[in-house]
């Protein structure tokens, strides 16, 4: 068995067996590889896909823009979590855990995106997440682009964001910038669907 890429360059691909060979070597007689997951800290026997492909993007824009993205996810992290009512309830405790676990899941999906911040291959528009992880990191990406959204691209209406319909050099550097993370974001959010379709 090895693994080989499906798709053409530049979409969306994940990992497949092939018969003979794992990693690029063959396998002699009698011998049968052993796939380790590590990454809950217990090495157990498993496979996990993963999504991978780049952005449409330039590197050196991203290389550019990625520091700003980082910026914007850290302050939307220090921002209070927005709470979505309990639907109809009036039980303080029942209350509290619908919000406790609201925030644990507002946790769990930052900290798969910020996997995908670290990874250097993210700052050259490489985008590689376990297959397992791509919802989480597309509802944290969706949180961190309504965040930008409110916080720093309010001299944007809805529709210029939608269509792009303006003239980006006539907007002020600052909101060239902030457009940028963005549209960036967004071609993330729609590489992963486009991948879970």
């Amino acid at each position: 068995m090895d693994l080989m890429k499906v798709g053409p360059p530049n979409t969306c691909s994940k990992y497949m067996r092939k018969e003979g060979q794992l990693f690029g070597r063959g396998t002699g007689k009698g011998q049968k590889p052993t796939l380790i997951s590590c990454s809950t800290g217990v090495c157990r026997p498993g496979w996990s896909a993963m999504i991978e492909f780049q952005l449409k993007i330039d590197s050196k824009i991203t290389r550019e823009i990625v520091p700003l993205i980082i910026t914007c996810f850290s302050e939307a992290g220090r921002v209070n979590a927005v709470r979505f009512p309990c639907p109809e309830e009036t039980d303080e405790v029942l209350i509290e855990s619908w919000n406790t676990s609201l925030e644990e899941d507002l946790l769990h999906d930052r900290h798969k995106v910020a996997g995908l911040f670290n990874d250097p291959k993210f700052a050259h528009g490489y985008v590689e997440i376990a297959d397992e992880d791509a919802e989480a990191v597309l509802r944290s990406l969706t949180e961190l682009r309504l965040f930008i959204r409110e916080t720093r691209l309010r001299e944007f209406i809805d529709h210029e964001l939608e269509n792009g319909d303006f003239t980006l050099s006539q907007k002020s550097k600052d909101n060239q910038f902030n457009y940028l993370a963005y549209v960036i974001l967004a071609e993330v959010q729609e590489g992963l669907i486009k991948c879970l379709v």
